[in-house]
């Protein structure tokens, strides 16, 4: 991704690039989970919440803000995460829900923060372990 200034363009280097998601934990038993996302870059970053994907499959698709199923308010938006900032992201895991089986990973979408509080795309930032830990 390039953005143009007015002395020239300079090359944004992948959000994969010092943002991370972290699993600080999850309990079996409850299904409850803890993630930490951190921005450990110079820009900030907008980041879906609460929007997280659950997946087997890391795949590195972007994806436009997320649709309202028909009836019903998506009940999402996007947050400001400031370079060197973190915020804490938590949940409960059904017993029979995809984020509870192993070997299911979770991802934040994310995307650069430039003026808008919106982006035509926004890019998955993956947990580097599986949410179960198995």
């Amino acid at each position: 991704m390039a953005v143009c200034l007015l002395a020239g363009c300079t090359t944004l280097s992948p959000l994969s690039e010092g943002i991370t998601l972290s699993v600080r934990s999850y309990d079996r038993v409850t299904g409850d989970y803890v993630l930490d996302l951190r921005n450990d870059t110079a820009r900030p970053v907008l980041y879906l919440n609460p929007y997280l994907n659950f997946d087997t499959i890391r795949r590195p698709d972007p994806e436009p803000f997320p649709e309202s199923p028909e009836g019903m308010a998506l009940m999402v938006h996007s947050t400001k995460l400031v370079p060197g900032g973190s915020v804490v992201l938590s949940g409960k895991c059904t017993a029979g829900g995809l984020c509870s089986r192993p070997e299911t990973y979770v991802a934040v979408r994310a995307c650069w923060f430039e003026k808008a509080w919106n982006c035509e795309q926004y890019f998955p930032i993956w947990s580097k372990t599986p949410l179960t830990g198995a």
